[in-house]
């Protein structure tokens, strides 16, 4: 006969093999804890400060910018500036004779004669020209005097059969301390037709930086 094989249980083999109950399977194993969890949070925050920061780097950019452009912009004032240069033979200046041109003063030393010509912008070219001779006014008695010449401003009265430029020249004899004003008939009419002027200097005033003082009208 076949030998018989006693049945055993499950307990009888855990404790036939030096196991007890408490050391049986049913047991629960137990759990490897990870840092992944961890981990995984602190880049999280990580990136949520990094969003953070990025929102209000772009909020004080968006700030500065709206409040330079909300400044109100500094507006100068238009300066109307004239120069004048000068050596031992000529003296040169320049003034406005219209609002979109300006006349070039040349006065010669040796002759006395004062020359003012324009450019007319719309041609490019030299259209007017006036002059005067400085010597008769400022009673110079010779050639080869010693000048002066600044241009100011001036705003006489128009009309059309008395054209005027809004600029003045002065002219100094610094031998004699004599000096005169004189006007330029520009006419703006012409400028706009495109024709030539030709036409002497208007003298305006004359004086003197020695004056002669009456004694007697002071008392």
């Amino acid at each position: 006969m076949p030998p018989r094989w006693s049945k055993k249980t499950m307990s009888d083999h855990n404790v036939s093999n030096g196991f007890s109950e408490s050391n049986s399977i049913d047991q629960p194993l137990p759990v490897l804890t990870t840092h992944a969890g961890r981990c995984c949070s602190g880049k999280g925050y990580l990136g949520m400060l990094l969003l953070a920061v990025s929102l209000v780097g772009v909020s004080a950019v968006a700030y500065f910018a709206g409040k330079s452009s909300s400044q109100p912009q500094l507006t100068f004032p238009k300066i109307d500036a004239t120069s004048s240069v000068y050596s031992e033979k000529f003296s040169m200046a320049t003034g406005p004779v219209s609002e979109d041109a300006e006349g070039l003063f040349v006065l010669d030393h040796n002759s006395g004669l004062l020359q003012c010509t324009v450019i007319y912008p719309r041609v490019g070219r030299f259209m007017a020209s006036f002059t005067v001779n400085v010597a008769d006014a400022l009673s110079s008695g010779g050639k080869g005097g010693s000048y002066m010449m600044v241009t100011g401003m001036a705003d006489f009265p128009r009309a059309s059969n008395r054209p005027a430029a809004p600029s003045v020249v002065y002219v100094l004899d610094t031998a004699t301390g004599n000096y005169a004003c004189y006007g330029i008939p520009f006419n703006r009419q012409l400028v706009n037709a495109n024709q030539p002027q030709v036409a002497p200097m208007v003298l305006i005033a004359t004086g003197s930086a020695n004056p002669l003082v009456d004694r007697d009208a002071l008392r």
